[in-house]
């Protein structure tokens, strides 16, 4: 038992919580591109591609849309699709108000924003 409790505090002492900082945020943003150089996206739910990107502005991946394509329902789907990400932000040029609405009820924000995403990260990051 008295190995199990060394073992416990040691690991503890190593590995501390998170903070609860920038590395908690992840920002998901609709992307006309695979890079943070691309355009965004005018389309949150219909995008062709959501980058995701943490609280210091680094890309963490770049994935195609799988509701860019669906007939109906792609911004409640493309909502519930970030939030099973745990996006802490989104952002795109326009949202839907069934996106917007999901967004709300899962407490993620979101920002309608225009140009190069990583400009507009900047600018996210600087105001938060």
């Amino acid at each position: 038992m008295l190995r199990i409790m060394i073992v416990f505090i040691t690991l503890v002492l190593m590995f501390p919580p998170c903070s609860g900082g920038e590395e908690d945020i992840i920002i998901a943003v609709a992307s006309d591109g695979k890079t943070l150089k691309d355009s965004v996206s005018q389309r949150a739910a219909r995008c062709p591609y959501f980058l995701f990107i943490d609280g210091t502005g680094k890309l963490l991946e770049a994935v195609d849309n799988p509701y860019a394509d669906t007939r109906g329902g792609a911004g409640v789907s493309a909502a519930n699709f970030l939030a099973e990400r745990n996006v802490t932000i989104v952002i795109a040029g326009m949202f839907g108000n069934k996106m917007k609405n999901v967004l709300e009820t899962k407490e993620i924000a979101y920002f309608e924003s225009q140009g190069i995403v990583e400009e507009v990260i900047k600018k996210v990051l600087e105001k938060k």
